[in-house]
């Protein structure tokens, strides 16, 4: 089985309150899943799936247009039931804690997180497909890639908005990496 997990598309900076802890897509994080679409469409999917989070949802119809996903709450970010949404490259200081291993500031904790990462890969893994699709977040990619090497790190990498990151499992091996951060295409900020 392959399994490709993509990073959902740059969120939208400048919202109103009602949209501060789940904003939707920008205009480049749609382009940016434009992209992605070009790598996910060389591997094909039998199947989609998606965080329930506006940003991740928002990518899915992006990357897979007329595909219905299905929603797995496991694959929300940690932070998922905060208040105010922080970009990660908007300063490192909010996530020294997740950094860390610590995750108390978003009401769990690293083995909650890495359990509820680790039930919904079984679950497609047991669903019979050949190739699945997951649109998710970066301390999720972060959190499997790790537990796919056997790290108690919660950062090996930086993924990049709209990034292809591809996993195979291997029966009697486990999982393997295949290929992170493939970005599609280079996407200007330049206006």
């Amino acid at each position: 089985m392959m399994l490709t997990l993509v990073r959902h598309g740059e969120p939208e900076r400048n919202v109103g309150e009602s949209e501060r802890a789940d904003p939707p897509l920008s205009r480049t994080g749609r382009a940016q899943m434009t992209g992605a679409r070009r790598l996910v469409e060389v591997d094909g999917c039998d199947a989609l799936f998606c965080s329930p989070l506006r940003r991740a949802r928002e990518s899915a119809e992006v990357l897979l247009p007329g595909c219905c996903p299905v929603i797995d709450d496991d694959l929300a970010e940690f932070d998922r039931d905060t208040q105010r949404y922080v970009h990660w490259e908007d300063g490192v200081d909010p996530y020294r804690a997740y950094l860390a291993g610590d995750l108390s500031p978003w009401g769990t904790t690293l083995d909650e997180f890495r359990g509820r990462i680790r039930a919904a890969v079984e679950r497609m893994r047991v669903a019979g497909v050949e190739h699945a699709v997951a649109v998710t977040h970066g301390g999720v990619i972060n959190n499997f890639l790790a537990m796919v090497l056997g790290l108690s790190r919660t950062s090996v990498f930086r993924p990049g908005y709209g990034s292809v990151n591809r996993f195979r499992y291997l029966p009697g091996w486990g999982w393997v990496t295949v290929e992170l951060n493939a970005i599609g295409a280079r996407i200007s900020t330049f206006q």
